[in-house]
C-alpha cells in the first residue's frame, strides 16, 4: 500500500477533485433520500408510527383514511377476534383554527388514552378534556405549549399541552385530543350530523400471537374489515406510490452518476499509468499487489467524498426549517454510503482488470 499512499499523497489535487465530486454527487443522493423520507414522514407519520400492530380500514375505503366508515359496533366486534389483545377508535377530520391570531389548517385526531394507537408524549402532558398534544412539527406555525386553539367554525377553545413526534398527517399541523373531545368538536362542527363515524380501528395483538394470522381472523371475522399492518396502510395511501416512486427514479440515476463518474476516472487512470505498472510488474510487483494498490485508492477517495456528503447533509438538516425539518435517518445513510463504496470499487474493477493484465516485457520494450 505505500505506493498508492504516496501517490494519493503527491497526486493531492487529482485525488482531491475526485473527492469533492464523489462529495457532491454523495451528498444530492443522501440528500434525496433524506427529503424522501422526510416528506413520506409529515405525510402518513401518524399511520405509519401508529402506536398499534395494526389498523382496520373499511373494505371499500381502498386504505383512505377520510374514505373509511365503522360504526361503533365494528369496535367491539374486532375485539372478539381471537388473538386481539385490544381495540380502539381512531378519528380524523381537518378544521380551520386561530393560532396566536394566524389562521391555519390542523388535521385533528381522536385517540383513546392508554389504548392503541394512543401517541407517545416527547414533552409537557397528555391531553384531557378541552386539550390537545400536537407533532413538534406545528411550532414552526405557532403551536406551542400553553398555547390555545381556536376552532373556527365553533369558536371551542382546545389549550396545547404537549408535544408528540413523526406523528404529523397531510403535511398539516397535527394534533391529538381524547375521543370523547374529539366527538364534542365533531358534533359542534357537523350539528346535522345524525352518528359519529369512526375512521379507523387500532389493534394490539395478544403476546406471542402471529400477527398475520390474526390480520387474516380480523378481516374473515368482520365483513367490513380491511385490516392491515401501520407499514402496509402508510404504503397504500393515496399519492404514496407516486412520491415513492419519482423519488426512487431520482436517486437511481443520482446512483448511477456516482458510480460511472468515479469507474471512468479510475479507468482513465489506468491507462495513464500503463508503463508504470510494466515497470513494477518488471521489477517483480505481484498482480495482488497492483490490484490492491488500486482498490485502496478507490477506497480512500470515495470513502472522504462519501464522509465530507454526509457532512453537507448534517448542516442541511441543521439549517432546515421546523415546518419541514431534515430527520437523517442513521441506518439509511450509513446503508447508502456503504453500497456507493462497494459499487464504486466494483466499478474500478475495470481499471484492476488492466492493471493486472500488463505484460512485464513492455518495460523493457518502452512500451506504454
Amino acid at each position: 500500500m505505500y505506493i498508492a499512499l504516496r501517490e494519493l499523497w503527491r497526486s493531492k489535487l487529482r485525488f482531491g477533485l475526485l473527492s469533492a465530486a464523489v462529495a457532491l454527487l454523495a451528498f444530492l443522493l443522501l440528500f434525496l433520500g433524506t427529503l424522501s423520507g422526510t416528506l413520506l414522514s409529515a405525510y402518513i407519520g401518524a399511520i405509519e408510527n401508529a402506536e398499534a400492530d395494526a389498523v382496520v380500514f373499511s373494505s371499500d375505503a381502498r386504505r383512505n383514511v377520510q374514505a373509511s366508515r365503522f360504526d361503533v359496533a365494528a369496535v367491539e366486534e374486532v375485539q372478539q377476534v381471537p388473538g386481539v389483545m385490544a381495540a380502539a377508535g381512531m378519528n380524523e377530520v381537518t378544521l380551520t383554527v386561530l393560532i396566536d391570531g394566524e389562521t391555519s389548517d390542523l388535521s385533528l385526531w381522536a385517540v383513546e388514552p392508554g389504548a392503541p394507537g394512543d401517541v407517545p408524549i416527547i414533552e409537557g402532558r397528555k391531553a384531557g378534556a378541552g386539550e390537545l398534544v400536537v407533532d413538534v412539527s406545528a411550532k414552526a406555525a405557532g403551536f406551542e405549549i400553553g398555547s390555545t386553539v381556536t376552532l373556527v367554525e365553533t369558536d371551542r377553545d382546545l389549550a396545547i399541552v404537549g408535544f408528540t413526534d413523526r406523528r404529523q398527517y397531510a403535511v398539516l399541523p397535527t394534533g391529538y385530543t381524547p375521543l370523547s373531545e374529539w366527538n364534542r368538536v365533531f358534533l359542534e362542527t357537523y350539528p346535522g350530523a345524525t352518528e359519529i363515524p369512526i375512521n379507523l380501528i387500532a389493534v394490539d395483538v395478544d403476546e406471542g400471537a402471529n400477527l398475520d394470522i390474526v390480520i387474516s381472523a380480523i378481516n374473515d371475522s368482520v365483513a367490513t374489515a380491511d385490516a392491515v399492518t401501520p407499514a402496509d396502510a402508510a404504503a397504500a395511501t393515496p399519492g404514496v406510490s407516486s412520491i415513492t416512486t419519482s423519488f426512487n427514479l431520482i436517486v437511481g440515476i443520482t446512483f448511477g452518476i456516482v458510480v460511472v463518474v468515479i469507474g471512468f476516472f479510475f479507468m482513465i487512470l489506468a491507462v495513464q499509468k500503463q508503463k508504470s505498472f510494466a515497470l513494477l510488474r518488471a521489477v517483480g510487483a505481484s498482480r495482488r499487489y497492483l490490484g490492491l494498490s488500486i482498490v485502496f485508492q478507490i477506497a480512500v477517495t470515495v470513502s472522504v467524498g462519501i464522509l465530507v456528503g454526509v457532512l453537507f447533509l448534517w448542516g442541511a438538516s441543521l439549517m432546515s426549517s421546523e415546518s419541514f425539518p431534515l430527520t437523517i435517518e442513521t441506518v439509511s445513510v450509513a446503508l447508502t454510503s456503504l453500497i456507493v463504496l462497494i459499487s464504486a470499487i466494483v466499478a474500478g474493477g475495470f481499471s484492476v482488470r488492466r492493471a493486472l493484465k500488463v505484460d512485464p516485457t513492455r518495460a523493457a520494450q518502452g512500451i506504454a
